[in-house]
């Protein structure tokens, strides 16, 4: 099904995991992949030093600053164009220097998906994991988001987080929604009961949910902490996979990523996550 994917870049740092993964999901689904080339804004501020308590631009050291930045975000363009014109990939390149989160939240609005690297940071001076900018997309941003590692596997096999929650199952919908050719894929619906009882939340709902989108559906259900169990799970079952998971918004997905599930996915385990939340 074709879609407009918007691939999240640091204008100078370029990944090339994150430009695999862009290019081949594009490719399966004949979308427009559009290049987002994010100016970096960690070290703006030290063009402005402070004198006297007033503000005091070096124009010598900003015109520096802004031209190795600007040839950085050149090469790294045309890297992007070059290999989407060699892999048969409809693309083209938007770059907002003024106010780059700002723009790729607005423009999410009219994509059907972002693709970003784990380590993306245009803000934090101090690594951060995730960093601030992570946390700001994946709060506001109107569309789904895929968070890829800095290593590229092919995606094969598909881990259905559920927790019985309204937010669970409109990302499991989502995802289905945009990425149809993978309903044949082996697919595992993982639910995690934290109390007693090994039963599947809201069971006959979801099964008849998932029998009308999935073919290749093992339900597995276990009972203890969310992110050890989980953790145990992916330890037997993370190659070539990718992680769907819900999310309520900017106070939900604080605590979701405190509790250190979506964060220990995506460090420790080293595979894509999906995360969508209805806005």
């Amino acid at each position: 099904m074709k879609k407009k994917i918007l691939l999240a870049m640091e204008g100078d740092r370029f990944s090339n995991s994150t430009l695999k993964y862009g290019i081949e999901i594009a490719r399966q689904t004949d979308s427009l992949l559009v290049g987002v080339f994010m100016r970096d804004l960690k070290y703006a501020g030290y063009a402005y030093p402070i004198i006297f308590d007033q503000p005091f631009v070096d124009t010598g050291v900003y015109s520096k600053f802004m031209k190795e930045e600007r040839q950085k975000i050149d090469a790294n363009i045309k890297i992007f164009n070059d290999k989407c014109a060699r892999e048969g990939v409809a693309h083209k390149v938007h770059l907002d220097e003024a106010a780059p989160i700002e723009g790729l939240i607005h423009e999410s609005a009219y994509a059907d998906l972002i693709i970003m690297d784990s380590k993306m940071n245009i803000s934090d001076l101090l690594p951060d994991n995730p960093s601030s900018t992570l946390r700001d997309i994946l709060a506001d941003a109107h569309c789904p988001i895929m968070i890829v590692p800095t290593s590229y596997q092919e995606i094969k096999n598909i881990i259905l987080s559920y927790d019985g929650s309204r937010s669970s199952v409109y990302a499991i919908k989502m995802f289905n929604y945009i990425f149809p050719e993978w309903s044949d894929a082996k697919t595992y619906l993982v639910n995690v009961n934290e109390s007693k009882g090994n039963h599947l939340k809201e069971n006959t709902n979801i099964r008849e949910l998932m029998g009308r989108h999935y073919t290749n559906v093992t339900y597995e259900v276990m009972r203890g902490d969310v992110t050890k169990e989980i953790k145990k799970f992916m330890k037997y079952n993370y190659s070539n996979s990718i992680v769907v998971m819900g999310a309520y918004g900017r106070n939900a997905l604080s605590r979701l990523w405190h509790q250190s599930l979506a964060n220990m996915i995506i460090k420790d385990i080293k595979v894509p996550v999906f995360i969508s939340h209805q806005s």
